[in-house]
């Protein structure tokens, strides 16, 4: 039976400078050999911190995880982690070590399943803790069931629920101080909130995670962008709740726009996305019930246009809302329309839009986001 269902991890643990608690979280969940898998930035920045916390347990490190990691690379670690007596993953780091972790503890639980073949209709049935530490406030992978790997040439986006983590621990001192990832990363949990809101399968819990993330981002993002700890905080935070958010629901058109923007002009993903929002909240107002949502958004806001409040909010960051902004010529940009769009029809993510996006839509949206 095809029943309705809110997933989320077991426990939330949050609270700045938390990671330095790490070994009684563990101790609560009477965790004993230990795999933290990371990467060699983090470990560089935060290795000793780690083993402070961790001198009482039985414990590895594997910090070779590069970005977007391929089907060969989480193999290849499996069979050097394998021999290990290996009771709770820990990762931390951003969402390719996040996907790395889930990755690994499926390969851990049953080592002959094909990770190509992971869906979300057959149970998967880890058999050790998988606990996330995100140290970017944007993906939400520390509370999402997906994965998104790499084949060869080709990007494969995975998921099954019960790779939503056991726990979830927030700690924005491990995060980025640079203003422009800062920016980039919240931009991106901004769209997550807005998509969740507005999808075609969002619920009365994820609407109101997505409504109180957009709120909070919008006071505070520009404030964590100066590193202030108090927004900080409330930016990570809000970025799981974003999240939680769209895990529940789905993420759609802005997604499906930037994810082939992103990728053909070599864009940062929270940038792609954030640029396309305005157009796709405006398209997406034909819809009635939808409308409805992006107004009681303006009221929370405190105004009577979200668009236009949208684009002053990014000017005051500086989070373009223009692909003329990005210094792309007009021509180069013109000329790669046909494939944007061909791209971003195969994109999964309109399944989910509220309203239904056909090929000459797509082709207007992309070229009003030029901006002359």
């Amino acid at each position: 039976m095809n029943m309705p269902v809110f997933t989320l991890p077991r426990r939330i643990y949050y609270q700045r400078d938390i990671i330095d608690n790490l070994g009684d979280i563990l101790r609560n969940e009477k965790s004993k050999n230990v795999l933290i898998i990371t990467d060699r930035n983090i470990m560089s920045i935060h290795g000793k911190r780690l083993e402070s916390s961790l001198m009482n347990f039985n414990f590895k490190f594997f910090d070779d995880v590069k970005p977007e990691p391929s089907i060969e690379s989480i193999e290849k670690a499996v069979d050097e982690i394998n021999m290990l007596d290996i009771d709770t993953i820990i990762g931390i780091g951003g969402g390719s070590v996040l996907d790395f972790a889930k990755s690994v503890a499926i390969k851990l639980s049953h080592p002959d399943k094909d990770l190509r073949d992971v869906n979300p209709f057959e149970p998967i049935d880890l058999k050790l803790k998988l606990i996330a530490i995100p140290t970017t406030s944007g993906t939400g992978s520390d509370v999402s069931f997906g994965i998104v790997l790499t084949d060869v040439d080709r990007k494969l986006a995975l998921g099954n629920y019960e790779l939503v983590p056991y726990i979830s621990i927030l700690d924005s001192s491990l995060t980025p101080t640079n203003p422009e990832i800062i920016r980039s990363t919240g931009i991106d949990a901004f769209v997550h909130a807005f998509e969740a809101l507005s999808a075609n399968t969002s619920t009365i819990f994820t609407d109101a995670l997505a409504e109180k993330a957009i709120e909070i981002i919008y006071k505070n993002l520009g404030k964590a962008m100066r590193n202030d700890e108090d927004a900080k905080d409330l930016i990570h935070l809000s970025a799981t709740m974003a999240g939680i958010a769209f895990s529940n629901s789905g993420t759609a058109l802005a997604h499906a726009l930037g994810h082939s923007f992103g990728a053909t002009f070599h864009v940062v993903h929270g940038t792609s996305v954030g640029l396309f929002l305005p157009y796709v909240i405006e398209f997406n107002s034909s819809d009635e019930y939808t409308r409805s949502k992006y107004e009681k958004v303006a009221r929370i806001l405190d105004t009577g246009d979200i668009i236009d409040k949208i684009k002053e909010f990014y000017d005051s960051i500086g989070q373009p809302y223009r692909v003329k902004d990005l210094n792309i010529p007009k021509n180069e940009y013109i000329k790669m329309i046909d494939e944007l769009i061909s791209k971003s029809l195969q994109d999964s993510e309109l399944a989910f839009n509220p309203v239904v996006v056909g090929e000459e839509d797509l082709r207007n949206i992309y070229l009003r986001a030029y901006g002359d």
